[in-house]
């Protein structure tokens, strides 16, 4: 038999299995000890990860194959809302989150940082920029697609990799904002995830908590924020290893201007910008002919709102389905190139 769809269905089923059958490690502890949130500054804030144990006996051998293999650095499950995220980030800001909530102590570090943004997203950044620093590296993106997305098994980049691609920033983002909620109040795991998540391609009881994280990410954590914690975060760095090698030729005033960029650009990217599907993941068809390459600038661009479908869609599978559906009336009863939207 085949693995489970990397889906967020499959790990809120993951969750509920291992929340009722393994009492002594919660899950993500669980993640930290098969290899997520092994970063310096993830360990500086949680401390050296847990022993690796033996294989649950609430999970089936599938299930365990695919636990292990979603908790790798780059690896990442689509999730109702179409978006793409990655489980490492996430299950660090929940810890984090249910930590606080129980008044676990956190080591004091100096300077003192935010311990949620610090496994989620702060550290990320500060890694991401300076190893780009002097260099035509990519330090954001790009976004990817799956091989199919009722049954996901396989996730392409469609650009060059960077430490912080489409799937880490959301995973960190919702990581911050689960974590956070995680942190008011014991919730589990699986209820936390169903809860913001929503479950499966096909609901319509309305769009998901996670189709509004980059509006939620922004009104808790404001570039300004963003820009001092990832500051502060490299000064953390700068006494750890390996990364205070990276920083012995980087001086104070370098190190703001980085963190400023960082934020800058984060928030312009994933907070600001709206999300956008690529077409890919909506299932399009191919272009037919050549397309002729638009001349820059532009004099104007329109906005065009759909005629049909009259409601709106609310789940990534009706919203593409959609787009599909305009498509084909676009080129095969209009006779056009492409869908006209």
């Amino acid at each position: 038999a085949g693995l489970p769809p990397r889906h967020m269905d499959s790990v809120v089923a993951l969750t509920e299995a291992l929340d009722s059958g393994n009492p002594n490690l919660t899950v993500p502890e669980l993640a930290r000890a098969l290899g997520a949130c092994s970063t310096p500054g993830c360990r500086a804030v949680l401390g050296e990860p847990p022993l690796v144990p033996l294989p649950p006996p609430a999970l089936s051998h599938q299930q365990w194959v695919l636990l292990t293999q979603l908790l790798h650095r780059d690896a990442a499950v689509l999730a109702p809302d179409g978006s793409t995220v990655a489980l490492g980030p996430l299950l660090a800001g929940i810890e984090v989150g249910q930590k606080r909530g129980s008044g676990w102590p956190f080591p004091t570090l100096d300077p003192p940082i935010d311990p949620l943004y610090a496994v989620t997203i702060t550290e990320a950044l500060a890694t991401s920029f300076l190893l780009a620093r002097g260099g035509d590296g990519a330090t954001l993106g790009p976004a990817g697609c799956w091989d199919d997305v009722d049954d996901p098994q396989n996730y392409t980049l469609l650009g060059p990799p960077s430490p912080v691609p489409d799937a880490v920033a959301n995973g960190a983002m919702d990581g911050v904002l689960l974590g956070t909620q995680a942190a008011q109040a014991p919730i589990p795991l699986a209820a936390l995830l169903r809860g913001y998540y929503g479950t499966g391609n096909a609901t319509e009881q309305g769009r998901p908590r996670s189709s509004y994280r980059r509006r939620a990410f922004g009104a808790l954590l404001g570039p300004e924020a963003l820009e001092r914690e990832v500051e502060a975060m490299l000064r953390v760095l700068r006494v750890l290893a390996p990364t205070r090698e990276l920083l012995q030729e980087v001086g104070p005033e370098e190190a703001a201007a980085m963190a400023h960029r960082a934020a800058r650009d984060f928030t312009q990217l994933y907070v600001e910008c709206p999300p956008i599907v690529p077409r890919c993941m909506w299932g399009a068809r191919p272009y037919r002919g050549t397309p002729k390459a638009l001349t820059l600038p532009l004099e104007s661009v329109f906005i065009h709102h759909t005629l049909s479908p009259s409601a709106p869609c609310h789940s990534f599978r009706s919203c593409s389905s959609a787009m599909r559906s305009m498509q084909r009336f676009h080129q095969d009863t209009r006779g056009w190139d492409d869908i006209g939207y």
